[in-house]
Order: C-alpha cells, then sequence, then structure tokens
C-alpha cells in the first residue's frame, strides 16, 4: 500500500484542471441554453443543476476515488488527514476571517479601480442572466444550497486537499502558485470580468491553505466568498 504523498508534475496537473475546465465550458456555453431550451427553467437552475451534477459532483468522486487508489483507505483518520482535512487550530479561524477579509476587499478595490478608469466589470457570467430572486421569493436559496456545497467542497478538496500536496511534493514552496495559476485558467468559462475580480481569491485560497496545510482553510474562505456574494446578488443587495 501507498502511503506517500506521490508528485505531480505540471502536464498531469494541466490535466486535471483542463478536464474539468472544458466541463464547465461546456456545461455554461452549450448546456445551458440547451436545458433552458427543453425545460423552461430560468438559467440559475440550469447552472444549479449542469454546475452542480456536470462539473462539481465529479470534482468530488474525483478526489475521493484518486485519495483511495493512492493508498489512503485503510482508516477514516488517514483518508480526512490526506486531504488535509484534520488537525484544525484555534490560530486556523484567524487566518479564515483574514483571508476572506482581503480577498473580499480585493474584489472591491479592483471593482472600483476598473470603474474609475471607464473599464467597468460585472460579477455576473455570461451564461448566467440573474438579477435576484422576486420579493417574496428568497426561500427559493434553499434551491442553491446543495450546489453550494458542490461546488466549494467538489473544488476545494480535488485542488486544494488532492492535487496542491502533490503539487508541493514536485515543487516544494512554489507549489501552490502553480495551483492558483491553474484555477485562475480553469474559470475560463466565467469571461474575463469575473477572473480578473477574482484575482485575490485565486492567490489567497491556495496560498492559505499551503501555509496552514489545512484544506478547511480554502473551504471556508471560498465558501463565505461564493456564499455572501451569491446571498447578496439574489436579494438585491448589490
Amino acid at each position: 500500500m501507498e502511503n506517500f504523498i506521490r508528485s505531480v508534475n505540471v502536464g498531469k496537473s494541466i490535466v486535471y484542471f483542463g478536464i474539468f475546465g472544458i466541463l464547465l465550458w461546456i456545461f455554461t456555453w452549450f448546456g445551458i441554453p440547451l436545458l433552458q431550451k427543453y425545460s423552461g427553467l430560468e438559467t440559475v437552475y440550469c447552472w444549479f443543476i449542469l454546475g452542480g451534477i456536470g462539473v462539481f459532483l465529479p470534482m468530488l468522486i474525483t478526489a475521493v476515488i484518486k485519495t483511495r487508489r493512492d493508498g489512503f483507505k485503510d482508516s477514516a483518520y488517514e483518508f480526512y488527514n490526506r486531504l488535509r482535512l484534520t488537525g484544525f487550530r484555534s490560530g486556523d479561524i484567524l487566518w479564515i476571517l483574514f483571508g476572506t477579509l482581503i480577498s473580499g476587499a480585493g474584489t472591491v478595490l479592483i471593482l472600483e479601480g476598473m470603474s474609475r478608469v471607464g473599464l467597468p466589470l460585472t460579477l455576473e457570467p455570461p451564461f448566467l442572466n440573474f438579477t435576484g430572486f422576486p420579493e417574496g421569493k428568497t426561500w427559493y436559496l434553499a434551491f442553491w444550497i446543495p450546489f453550494f456545497l458542490l461546488n466549494t467542497f467538489g473544488e476545494e478538496l480535488l485542488w486544494r486537499g488532492y492535487l496542491l500536496p502533490r503539487q508541493v511534493t514536485a515543487f516544494g514552496k512554489s507549489g501552490w502558485i502553480l495551483n492558483a495559476g491553474l484555477w485562475f485558467f480553469f474559470h475560463a468559462a466565467f469571461g474575463f470580468d469575473l477572473m480578473i475580480l477574482l484575482l485575490p481569491i485565486f492567490i489567497i485560497v491556495p496560498w492559505f491553505t499551503y501555509i496552514r496545510k489545512n484544506t478547511w482553510v480554502g473551504i471556508a474562505i471560498h465558501g463565505m466568498i461564493n456564499g455572501l456574494a451569491f446571498i447578496a446578488l439574489s436579494l438585491n443587495w448589490i
């Protein structure tokens, strides 16, 4: 049984991010219009269904399968420890709060800065036409919760729990930079505006997760930024 973390080279890293990046592109640019045409659902619900089932659930399953195939399956502790889901320390809370703060502030600064120079950016991906839930229908957020969990855990367990330690094994302290760069390009389907606006979180999540060696740090920062942003958009706060 293998009980060590194998390294992963740049080529294989690109394959991992590339496969799911292509899936994300296909389901958002082609899948959503088709599902909307034949189902009559709004684009946001098509995104929940196709993004959740077609992209993020397979990512979650891949992280689980690959971890077990690498030999980390004899006990629950061994499995969770390999994915960096054990050993949460009180100091991690401060890193999570700090990471969330500077990620959010960084995005706001980019948004304001680009607007001031006459290049306003939008917080909405080009494939999603969503202006918030109607008044009195805020309970529709319940449909978003399963998608939110699949999105956050699917990405973080595969990118940070499984791949980041392998990249660090291969490239040492610069492993997180490779992780961050490929995560940036994974979001190509979201368009230029969102890729630029999300630069802070693309940097902070891999970096802080690497520093703390704790995937919960990435899960929490990623989840809070995405969750708060979508809730604010859904309730027409922004």
